[in-house]
């Protein structure tokens, strides 16, 4: 949770029309900011506080290669050149499966500003997949995986 200076009018309109995208190749979660006010030692301090309203599990993200190109019996017979290509593409469809969520929810929301935490590996990539529209209203980026941040300190990232 951000306690922002009262009066600061910045902090308000930082978080306005905002979504927060954190993602890693195995999940997606989308939020608004919600700003209410409550008393803090005596004194009325607004709050803003994550909203979730999206989340996304990417099953392919979570699977290993063997799992997917092994029987019973064993390797398929897969050189590992084969197999490092059927790992790239892997890795790009789920990337591709992911800008498309973020297409998504931009859609949905039409946010002005959208700040987004993807892990480094991958944050270029992604990022590179987006359409022009939705990179020129992402004001910020963090290149970690904050999936599992507890949402109470997700605006700490970004502050």
């Amino acid at each position: 949770m951000v306690y922002p200076n009262p009066t600061s009018k910045e902090h308000h309109m930082k978080w306005e029309d905002a979504v927060i995208i954190v993602a890693n190749q195995g999940e997606l979660k989308a939020f608004t900011v919600t700003q209410h006010e409550r008393m803090i030692q005596n004194e009325l301090r607004t709050i803003y506080t994550p909203r979730l309203i999206n989340e996304v599990d990417y099953i392919e993200g979570h699977k290993k290669l063997q799992d997917v190109v092994t029987d019973d019996a064993g390797r398929f017979g897969h050189t590992i050149g084969e197999e490092h290509e059927l790992e790239n593409e892997r890795k790009r469809r789920n990337l591709s499966d992911i800008a498309q969520t973020i297409e998504n929810v931009v859609a949905f929301a039409n946010p002005q500003k959208i700040y987004l935490a993807f892990p480094q590996e991958y944050n270029a990539k992604l990022l590179s997949m987006l359409p022009a529209d939705i990179r020129e209203k992402i004001v910020m980026t963090v290149p970690r995986d904050l999936v599992k941040t507890p949402h109470s300190e997700l605006l700490d990232y970004f502050a």
